[in-house]
């Protein structure tokens, strides 16, 4: 039977957050009891399309720190309804609840949901260079691609149009663009013209995996370390924050996780190398090949179990895709820059400006056309950090 997420026609206020929180706290709390015991809520972060608030509950008769409940009230930044359908997150973040992939939804409101608080330590770009951790993060990754469902494999122009896909959603945002200006008209059709490039080059003429269930936006800050590891032992991680939740090219996914070892500031020193890559994918395939065979995915990885022409198929795949993700999240900050009205401070064109220019080093390089060969001089930083073996 279907659950029904409640819906509170209130609108949080940020500035308010304390006296904010009571028209919720039946759904976040169900059973704390009317007026029992003080909710206390602390800012956690303030990202670049969300506020987010932990709420704790301490019931009055019990002073254990272990009887404590905690959710998290995520509020929506003001205009970023352009770049982010609402209805779908909610409901892809049913889909991996049902799943164990994501904490329970409790409540929406006016601006925003409150869910389950996922316990564990947010991934940094300092973390994440880890060995323990990034084969924790392909061992979740592998469990999503697993465990969801795949969207039907059908040809080109199927796909552009299947609903949500990332190709769907740069289409989306290709149509939001601004084009007041001779400037802005010239540059929505530059990008025009480019992602019919990518069209052609990365979906009608090459084998296509089928569209995996992805995270779509997995940054080091949506990691969560739940468990240190021992020696020589992958950690136990999970993912939040389902908003970019989509269907995609399996090479996508992976090529965009990597892309954000470098963080908001884009330092491509911290991208990771092709052996480093290669160790990922392979993780992520054992991974995957446990689960299919009735594993549970965190068995050691037996090395010889995956082909090396698996993972030379993926790796390949990967450098393909690796200038979209600039493409897609440029497209996405562009937009950002326009409809933002301040409540969020974050440079969205500064940002747009960098992970184009990932893009446009992606096409001067050959693009699609060419496989990534030894730097030279002509090279820009991040490939030639991608190149690096």
């Amino acid at each position: 039977m279907t659950v029904e997420i409640p819906f509170v026609p209130h609108v949080f206020d940020e500035s308010e957050a304390s006296g904010s929180i009571h028209p919720l706290a039946s759904f976040l709390f169900p059973d704390r009891g009317a007026g029992n015991g003080e909710i206390e809520v602390t800012r956690l972060t303030q990202g670049t399309t969300n506020a987010l608030f932990k709420a704790s509950h301490q019931r009055p008769d019990q002073a254990s720190k272990s009887a404590e409940e905690i959710v998290l009230v995520k509020v929506y930044g003001e205009g970023t309804e352009v770049t982010i359908d609402r209805n779908k997150e909610i409901k892809l973040h049913k889909i991996l609840s049902d799943n164990k992939l994501a904490p329970s939804v409790l409540v929406r409101f006016s601006n925003g949901h409150g869910y389950q608080f996922l316990d564990g330590t947010p991934c940094s770009v300092e973390a994440i260079v880890e060995e323990k951790i990034w084969r924790g993060v392909a061992r979740e990754l592998a469990r999503w691609h697993a465990v969801l469902p795949n969207a039907p494999a059908d040809g080109p122009d199927v796909i552009l149009k299947f609903e949500p896909s990332v190709w769907s959603t740069a289409k989306k945002w290709l149509d939001a663009l601004p084009s007041e200006t001779e400037h802005q008209r010239a540059q929505k059709s530059q990008l025009e013209a480019e992602f019919d490039y990518l069209i052609e080059h990365l979906l009608r003429n090459r084998p296509q995996d089928p569209l995996v269930f992805g995270h779509g936006d997995l940054l080091c800050g949506n990691i969560i370390i739940q468990e240190e590891a021992a020696e020589g032992t992958p950690a136990s991680v999970r993912f939040i924050d389902y908003e970019h939740s989509t269907y995609c090219p399996r090479a996508f996914e992976l090529a965009n996780h990597f892309a954000e070892w470098t963080g908001f500031e884009c330092n491509y020193n911290l991208l990771p190398t092709r052996s480093t890559r290669r160790e990922f994918i392979r993780e992520y395939l054992q991974t995957h090949h446990n689960i299919n065979n009735g594993q549970d995915g965190t068995a050691s990885s037996h090395a010889s179990q995956v082909a090396e022409a698996e993972v030379n198929q993926v790796m390949a795949d990967v450098d393909l895709f690796r200038g979209f993700p600039g493409f897609y999240w440029g497209l996405c900050a562009l937009i950002q820059a326009q409809a933002s009205t301040g409540s969020i401070d974050f440079d969205y064109a500064g940002y747009a400006e960098k992970r184009l220019s990932e893009y446009w080093a992606w096409r001067r390089s050959g693009g699609p056309d060419t496989q990534t060969t030894e730097p030279n001089q002509a090279v820009s930083q991040r490939e030639a950090r991608w190149a690096a073996p």
